[in-house]
Order: structure tokens, then C-alpha cells, then sequence
């Protein structure tokens, strides 16, 4: 299976933030995480990213079965404090991340477990079929070319970032049905930091690790440097 990130090593410890003024503290450090167009080589475009109302894989989750764990994963997130970037964009790639904080370790840890769980890969196999299928519809020139769908996603071992950190990696194919077939590549790493969980999420005709990597170092880098002392 192709890759598109590098493997990095990155040591930190976050500290819970304190009970007072917990809330603030907290959305301070999330938005200290997210991507910043300074995280990217030249060239690369800071983007509008859709409102998690319309976010269509959210959307399509819902409706699949075998994607409770990560339904369940995605909606925890989201009630915490949270800070999402913008979309960077550089030709057919595309970066983004979202920055949660949670109220104690154990409770990121538990969520991370459910992003962890061993039926994930095929979720996202369908899942993202469903989402390329439905925005291929909205073309109704490019619908009429396409023959399949097909999406192969697994869990990738190896990197050590953070505290704990899950990563899935894979390709989608669509298949044309004069027979030429466009690869996408896609991932998502998921790492926490002492409270706090921090999901990379990405798409790409090319391998893009020599922006990804850094991209996602600053941002974990910064999580540091804001974490409260202590």
C-alpha cells in the first residue's frame, strides 16, 4: 500500500488544564493545534472548509452501520472544546485538522480506543465510497464516466507521535469506464497529547509527507508551548 506520511518522532506531555476557567483554557490550547498556513511550503493555499453541519462524512456515517465506533469517535470530539483549521490545498491535495480537549486523559484515551476499534478500516472503505460516489453525482458529466468506486483502507504501525497515536492510511480508486483509473490517496492520524486529541485528516494524487510531516509537528509543537505548566 502506497504511504503519504513519514514516520516522526515527537515526545509530549501535555498537562491537564486547570478546573478554573476551564472552558477558556481549554479552547485556547485547541486553537493553539490547528494547521496555520506558516505550517506549509510555499504554494500552498489556506482554503474555506465546511461547517461541521454540512460535513458530508459525518453525514454518510450515520447511515452505515459498521461505522458506529467512529460515529461514536467523531461525536465525542466534537463536544468537547474543539478549534478546527482552515482546508490547505495545494493542487489535487488537500490538509486539515481538528484540535479536541478533553477533561482528563483517561477520557481521551477511551475515545481514541473507539477510533482504535478493529472494525474502523472497513468503515472508512464504505465511507468514503459513499462521500466520493455523492459528490461525483453533482457532476452529472464526470457521473456518466465513472464505472467503480473502490476504496482500501488500513491501519498503518510504526509511528511514534505524542502520547498515543492512530493512523490510517489507503487509496481510492475510480475507475473510468474507458478503463483509466485515478488513485486518491487519503489518511487520517489521530494523536493525543496529554488531554488533548488532535485529528490530521487528507487526500492526494502525490505523496505529500514532505509537507505533512513538519505540518504536523508545528502544529503538536505549538500544543506544547501552550500547554499550562505543571
Amino acid at each position: 500500500m502506497r504511504r503519504f506520511l513519514a514516520a516522526a518522532v515527537v515526545f509530549v506531555v501535555l498537562a491537564a488544564a486547570p478546573a478554573v476557567a476551564a472552558a477558556s483554557a481549554d479552547q485556547q490550547l485547541a486553537r493553539a493545534g490547528v494547521l496555520q498556513r506558516v505550517d506549509f511550503p510555499n504554494g500552498w493555499k489556506q482554503t474555506k472548509r465546511a461547517s461541521e453541519a454540512h460535513d458530508p462524512v459525518d453525514r454518510e456515517a450515520a447511515k452505515i452501520p459498521s461505522c458506529k465506533p467512529f460515529a461514536a469517535f467523531a461525536t465525542a470530539n466534537r463536544k468537547q472544546p474543539h478549534a478546527a483549521s482552515p482546508n490547505f490545498e495545494l493542487g489535487q491535495s488537500t490538509v486539515s485538522n481538528t484540535v479536541s480537549v478533553y477533561a482528563t486523559t483517561d477520557k481521551a484515551e477511551a475515545s481514541l480506543d473507539r477510533f482504535r476499534d478493529t472494525g474502523v478500516p472497513k468503515c472508512l472503505d464504505r465511507l468514503f465510497d459513499a462521500v466520493l460516489k455523492a459528490q461525483l453525482v453533482k457532476d452529472k458529466q464526470l457521473a456518466k464516466q465513472v464505472k467503480s468506486v473502490s476504496t482500501d483502507v488500513a491501519l498503518e504501525t510504526g509511528f511514534r507521535i505524542g502520547d498515543d497515536v492512530v493512523v490510517y492510511e489507503g487509496t481510492t480508486d475510480v475507475t473510468l469506464k474507458n478503463g483509466t483509473v485515478q488513485t486518491i490517496g487519503l489518511g487520517f492520524v489521530t494523536v493525543r497529547v496529554g488531554t488533548v486529541l488532535a485529528g490530521y485528516s487528507y487526500t492526494s494524487d502525490t505523496d505529500i509527507s514532505a509537507a505533512l510531516q513538519p505540518a504536523i509537528i508545528a502544529s503538536v509543537t505549538r500544543l506544547q508551548r501552550a500547554a499550562p505548566s505543571g
